[in-house]
C-alpha cells in the first residue's frame, strides 16, 4: 500500500521541473476527493442524513465517471475534480442552510487551488469561491447562522487566503530557484569552462545514446576526433594565454559549422575535440570535415590568434548495421586521428564501419 501510494503521488521521482508539483497536487486532489466523498457518504448514511447522502453518492458516481473520460482529457481530471468538490461544498452549505458546516474543506480548497494553478491565478479562483460561499452563508444569517459566526468565518477565511497565497508564492519562487540551480549545476558538470563546449563526461553519455538512435532510425552517424597539430610547440612559443585563444577560436569555428539540431561539439581535453552528427552519406561526412580543416588553416585571418594552426582529424562513419560499442567506436576514431598524424598532419582519415568490417579511405 505504501509503495503504491508513493508511486501514485509520484513521490518516487526526482524533481525535474516546476510542473512536477502541479502533477503531484493533481493526483493528491483526485485521491483525497475520492477518500473524502466516500467517507462522507458512509457517515451520512449511518447518521440517516439522507439528503446529503444522496449528494455524496452523486458526487462519488461523477468522480468515477470522470476517470473514464478519453485519454486526451487526462490533464484536466484534477482540475475538474477540485472544482467539482468545491461545488459539493457549496451544495452542502445550501442544503444544511449553513449549519454543521466545517470550514476546513474550504481552506483546503484554497491551498490546493494555489498549488495547482499558481499563486496568481489561484488567488483569483479562491476569491471567487469565497465570495460565493460567503454570499450563501450571509443569506442564512439571523436564521440558522448568527452574524458573529459569519463575521468570524469571513475573518478566518481572509487570513487563510492570505497565508495560502503567501506560502504558495514563497514555495513557487524557491522551487524556481531550485530548478534553476539544478540546471546550472548539470550544465557545469557537462560543459568545458574555457570553450563552452560539452566536455568528455557528456561525450561519454551522448555517444552510446546517439549510436542507439542512429541504429533504430537506420541512419549514418559520423564520429570525428580532431586534434590541433603541434599545439605544445604553439604554447611554448606564444604562451598558454595565446594557446587558450586558439582553443576558443577553434571551438567557435566548430560551433559555427555544426548548426543542425542533432550536431554536437565536444572538447575532450587539451587540444582534442570531437564532433558527432548524422550524415546523409559517406561523402557528405567527409566533405564537412574536410571543409572544417580548410577553414582552420585560415583561422588566424579571422581571429586574434598568435599564428596559423592546423588540425588532424579521424572520421568514423558508423553504419546502422555495425555491431560496435561506444568505447570501440571512439577507439577506432582515435586510431584514425593518429594515422592522420603519421601521414604528416593537417590530414583527414576516414573509416566506414559496416557490420563487422571497416573500409578505410585516406585523403589530405
Amino acid at each position: 500500500m505504501k509503495a503504491w501510494l508513493k508511486a501514485f503521488l509520484l513521490l518516487d521521482r526526482d524533481i525535474e521541473s516546476n510542473s512536477y508539483r502541479k502533477e503531484v497536487t493533481g493526483r493528491f486532489v483526485i485521491l483525497l476527493s475520492f477518500t473524502i466523498v466516500f467517507i462522507l457518504m458512509v457517515g451520512n448514511y449511518i447518521y440517516s442524513n439522507m439528503p446529503i447522502f444522496y449528494v455524496n453518492s452523486a458526487m462519488l458516481l461523477t468522480l468515477i465517471l470522470v476517470r473514464f473520460l478519453p485519454a486526451k482529457y487526462n490533464k484536466y481530471h484534477a482540475h475538474f475534480v477540485l472544482h467539482f468538490m468545491a461545488l459539493g461544498i457549496l451544495l452542502v452549505v445550501y442544503f444544511n442552510k449553513g449549519q454543521e458546516y466545517t470550514p476546513i474543506w474550504s481552506f483546503l480548497y484554497m491551498y490546493l487551488v494555489m498549488s495547482l494553478y499558481g499563486y496568481e491565478q489561484g488567488l483569483k479562483i479562491s476569491i471567487t469561491f469565497l465570495a460565493i460561499l460567503c454570499s450563501l452563508l450571509f443569506y442564512f444569517t439571523n436564521s440558522t447562522v448568527s452574524m458573529m459566526e459569519f463575521i468570524r468565518f469571513v475573518m478566518v477565511s481572509s487570513f487563510t487566503l492570505f497565508f495560502a497565497y503567501l506560502a504558495e508564492m514563497l514555495i513557487s519562487k524557491s522551487f524556481e530557484k531550485l530548478i534553476t540551480t539544478k540546471a546550472m549545476l548539470e550544465k557545469l558538470t557537462k560543459t568545458d569552462s574555457l570553450t563552452g563546449l560539452f566536455n568528455r563526461r557528456h561525450f561519454d553519455d551522448v555517444l552510446p545514446q546517439q549510436m542507439s538512435v542512429a541504429k533504430r532510425s537506420d541512419e549514418l552517424l559520423a564520429l570525428v576526433v580532431i586534434d590541433i597539430d603541434h599545439f605544445k610547440k604553439h604554447n611554448d612559443s606564444y604562451g598558454h594565454p595565446a594557446g587558450d585563444l586558439a582553443l576558443v577560436a577553434l571551438a567557435d569555428l566548430l560551433k559555427e559549422q555544426m548548426k543542425r539540431a542533432n550536431d554536437t561539439v565536444f572538447r575532450l581535453g587539451g587540444e582534442e575535440f570531437a564532433l558527432l552528427y548524422q550524415a546523409r552519406c559517406v561523402e557528405s561526412a567527409w566533405q564537412l570535415t574536410e571543409e572544417m580543416r580548410l577553414c582552420v588553416e585560415k583561422l588566424h585571418q579571422c581571429y586574434d590568434i598568435a599564428d596559423k594552426i592546423t588540425v588532424s582529424a579521424g572520421i568514423l562513419v558508423i553504419d546502422a548495421s555495425a555491431n560496435m560499442s561506444a568505447e570501440r567506436a571512439y577507439a577506432v576514431a582515435d586510431e584514425l586521428l593518429y594515422q592522420a598524424k603519421d601521414l604528416g598532419r593537417n590530414q583527414v582519415v576516414m573509416s566506414v564501419s559496416k557490420a563487422d568490417e571497416c573500409v578505410l579511405s585516406v585523403a589530405s
